[in-house]
């Protein structure tokens, strides 16, 4: 009985469950989630609070806070860029993400205009997108060496 205790653990042990990844690849979906969150954030609560009108609910929204998350989302989406940029050593996805936050940022907080807010937020998705596919260039290269 104790010799059978003693060899359980060896038939249950995964080498996979003792390794774990390093911090640049679990984390690096932070920056592309968030950029795409921010964008959902902004376009899909005016769109939950125009189609809630259309039925008759009046929704208020603070415009403040509402700024304010996004800001904040905005600032996560380009220290995660910044993050992944270590794995894939591509400076462009951080750099077109580093503009968009800057111009959305500046749209926010200085002079609002729709067109550059459009820019910015596309901007943003262009670079998550790339950011995405630099990291899936740099795991093969990876692999392929």
């Amino acid at each position: 009985m104790i010799r059978l205790a003693l060899a359980a653990p060896a038939l249950f042990h995964c080498p996979m469950a003792e390794t774990k990844a390093p911090a640049s690849e679990r984390f690096s979906w932070l920056g592309s989630a968030t950029s795409l969150l921010a964008v959902a954030t902004c376009y899909g609560t005016l769109a939950a609070v125009a189609l809630l009108s259309v039925v008759g609910i009046s929704v208020e929204i603070n415009e403040g806070v509402f700024v304010k998350v996004i800001t904040a989302l905005l600032v996560v989406a380009v220290a995660g860029t910044a993050f992944t940029y270590r794995r894939h050593r591509n400076p462009g996805p951080l750099m077109l993400s580093i503009a968009a936050a800057g111009l959305l940022l500046w749209v926010f907080y200085g002079s609002y205009s729709f067109a550059l807010e459009i820019v910015g937020f596309v901007g943003l998705v262009l670079a998550s997108i790339w950011d995405f596919r630099a990291k899936r260039q740099a795991s093969k290269r990876r692999k392929e060496s």
